[in-house]
């Protein structure tokens, strides 16, 4: 209902008096478009550092992986160059 003066009057228990719609924000629609638009900004730097995180943590998975695999050839060709050295010196005819 609205008064003379162009406020609405509101009526009831709890209803917190005179509702003025000028100093009303909880419907403002810019408002809530700057919220949101900062909200999703955040969500998205978020997910992107999130992604930067993971892209990190595979490449250095991989690079330790790469250097365990080439320590692993190393000690192979290195077991089988021992071997092949002890089998000819213990080999007589």
């Amino acid at each position: 209902m609205v008064d003379p003066n162009g406020t609405f009057s509101t009526s009831g228990s709890g209803t917190g008096g005179n509702y003025d719609e000028d100093s009303d924000d909880w419907f403002d629609l810019q408002k809530y478009r700057d919220a949101a638009g900062v909200a999703y900004e955040f969500s998205k730097k978020k997910m992107e550092d999130a992604g930067d995180q993971e892209r990190q943590t595979i490449g250095k998975g991989a690079s330790e992986q790469r250097t365990s695999a080439r320590q692993a050839q190393d000690f192979r060709e290195s077991d089988e160059a021992r071997d092949y050295r002890q089998a000819k010196s213990a080999y007589t005819f």
